[in-house]
């Protein structure tokens, strides 16, 4: 019995050392991983000085919605919140597993006086799918905790959509035909230095500029297209926008088909006449110019084209014909010089339409030369014979007439 005395009290002694041990781990303020990975916000407020607080008071995220590979900026605001104590800023820096961090770490920011803020600008790149990434921004200060903050940055590479609103359901040559294009942003963000650009011929403008589109916004564009020519027609458009600082462009392109117009003015010659004016290569082309066609035909002008050997000469060297109704002719009257060699005349025909578009028809109006004709003036040589023999003729049956008196 009393060899067992001295072991139970050493047995007694021990458990109530584990318990005083254990309880005093178990005291607020005191942990067993301090110097590993540094002090709470309660940590703080119980250690022997009191720290400086610092807080991330907000972040930008500029543009707000990033497409694939879209470069943009983080700018994080670091406010010191004590009210009579200032804050050295020791370094900031930004981490991403998935989107792609361009700048480097600040380091030595410098001191942060009460109430200060301070502005933390980040480039980034958005090399990653589209999805909601979270970058870590963390900040240190001397006699400060430590910041960790995560920002959400959003990745959609959804373009602007391009489509045709409005066009005739007929396209006729010469005709100018206005087609309108929808420009929408199913993004979440605002586009800036929205336009429309086509290298298409017989398409104005050339370049339509909308500007910023808002998100779930709609703009229209108008361009007219006058085709000189029937059959297909490819229209190209390249819509061009800015997301952020970066350069976007999205393609449309509209297949047309053109024919001719059945109720357009269609002029036509008739009863033309060619007058040669003795002693020259020049003529009088006279005739009449008739409305065929189912519209009007303004300010109608005919004039002879210029072509080798082809010289319009006064007074008509162009003629003024003005208005022309349906059903409706007028007479004209040109006057042309022709070179040795020309046989056919080129008359252009102008007119416009009742939009003002100008349509243009060359008419070729052919010469029959006389024989020996010449550019000199002088008389030519058959000529001269005949009129010999005729005068022959005529003093013989005179002389046959005095001496049968």
């Amino acid at each position: 019995m009393r060899q067992t005395f001295p072991l139970f009290l050493f047995l007694f002694f021990m458990v109530i050392f584990v318990f005083a041990f254990a309880f005093a781990f178990a005291i607020p303020g005191v942990s067993a991983y301090d110097g590993v990975y540094g002090l709470g916000t309660e940590e703080q407020e119980h250690g022997q000085g009191q720290e400086s607080s610092i807080m991330i008071a907000g972040y930008q995220v500029s543009p707000e919605v990033l497409m694939y590979n879209d470069i943009g900026t983080v700018t994080v605001t670091v406010k010191n919140m004590e009210s009579a104590k200032s804050v050295n800023i020791k370094d900031a820096r930004m981490l991403s597993r998935d989107i792609k961090v361009l700048s480097d770490s600040y380091f030595n920011i410098g001191r942060l006086g009460p109430g200060e803020s301070l502005n933390l600008t980040f480039t980034i790149k958005a090399t990653c799918p589209d999805g909601i990434y979270y970058l870590k921004i963390l900040v240190a200060g001397e006699d400060a905790q430590n910041i960790r903050y995560s920002i959400p940055v959003t990745v959609d590479s959804s373009s602007l959509t391009i489509g045709v609103r409005d066009i005739p359901e007929d396209i006729f040559k010469g005709e100018r035909a206005r087609i309108e294009l929808a420009v929408g942003n199913p993004r979440h963000n605002t586009v800036t230095a929205v336009k429309i650009v086509t290298m298409g011929k017989n398409v104005i403008p050339s370049e339509v500029f909308l500007g910023a589109l808002s998100a779930d916004e709609t703009k229209v564009a108008s361009f007219n297209f006058t085709p000189q020519t029937n059959g297909a027609h490819i229209l190209n458009f390249v819509l061009e926008f800015k997301n952020g600082n970066n350069y976007h462009s999205a393609d449309l392109s509209v297949p047309l088909n053109v024919t001719d117009s059945k109720k357009r003015a269609e002029l036509v010659l008739t009863g033309i006449e060619v007058e040669p004016m003795l002693g020259t290569n020049a003529y009088k082309i006279t005739g009449d110019i008739n409305n065929a066609g189912l519209k009007e035909a303004k300010s109608v002008v005919m004039k002879v084209s210029d072509a080798e050997g082809i010289e319009a000469m006064n007074p008509y060297k162009a003629y003024f014909v003005g208005l022309l109704s349906p059903d409706d002719f007028s007479s004209f009257e040109l006057d042309v010089k022709v070179g040795e060699n020309g046989t056919q005349v080129p008359l252009i025909i102008e007119y416009k339409d009742e939009d003002g578009n100008k349509f243009s028809k060359t008419e070729y109006i052919s010469i029959e030369r006389h024989q020996g004709k010449t550019s000199s003036g002088k008389l030519p040589v058959s000529m001269i014979v005949m009129l010999v023999v005729i005068a022959i003729v005529v003093i013989g049956l005179i002389a046959y007439s005095w001496k049968k008196r």
